[in-house]
């Protein structure tokens, strides 16, 4: 299959920037990795800067499909999927889940873009909480909580889960899906109904030692 040159350039990008961080990245270091001269790059995309705003404007339509398509059935077994997913997206532009904060600062574009996502991800989760919580799988949080609070939490979680890997020392290569799953769903455990634990075990993705 022929892969456009623009999609080389894209993807070339994306591996250099997660494996050596944006910054170090220079155009001819993508020109070579994509196999083109820097000429031939310069005609798609005219700037580095470029670049990462398409990467990023990918990013964030593969976020709102994951969450697009989990709302039409949000029941556990779905959030759970929805979670793996998302820990793939994570590890496929983990350049950007571990340098957010000098992304949106030195890009306004994204910036401006990323607070508008970032609204609209805590929309879409209030509402997946909100229905766990009619159908009886979640009860609902109590004041000074609220399922606003806590979608922020697991949105804030979501969105710096890979980053605080990192500033342990944890490699990308070593980050495991199970304990990516294991803390989002730490998260909601205070919350299950008796519903909800009945459906969470029936998952049977974590080893399960009681509620205390």
């Amino acid at each position: 299959m022929n892969v456009s040159p623009k999609h080389r350039i894209i993807e070339s990008s994306l591996y250099l920037f997660n494996r050596f961080g944006f910054m170090s990245v220079r155009l001819q270091h993508i020109a070579d990795e994509a196999g083109m001269s820097i000429g031939n790059l310069a005609y798609h995309f005219k700037t580095k800067d470029e670049i990462i705003e398409k990467l990023y404007e990918e990013l964030a339509q593969e976020q709102q499909k994951l969450l697009a398509d989990l709302r039409m059935i949000p029941l556990f077994i779905n959030i759970n999927r929805h979670v793996e997913n998302s820990f793939l997206l994570q590890k496929k532009y983990s350049f950007f889940y571990t340098d957010t904060l000098e992304l949106i600062r030195g890009y306004q574009t994204i910036k401006k873009k990323y607070r508008e996502q970032i609204h609209w991800q805590t929309v879409q989760l209030e509402i997946l909480l909100k229905f766990n919580v009619a159908r009886g799988a979640l009860i609902e949080p109590q004041l000074p909580d609220s399922t606003l609070m806590l979608a922020n939490r697991c949105l804030l979680f979501l969105e710096n889960w890979m980053n605080f890997e990192r500033m342990k020392g944890t490699e990308v290569s070593e980050i495991n899906v199970e304990q990516f799953k294991n803390d989002i769903w730490g998260l909601l455990l205070p919350y299950f109904s008796l519903t909800g634990e009945n459906e969470y075990h029936q998952l049977n993705v974590l080893p399960f030692d009681g509620w205390g």
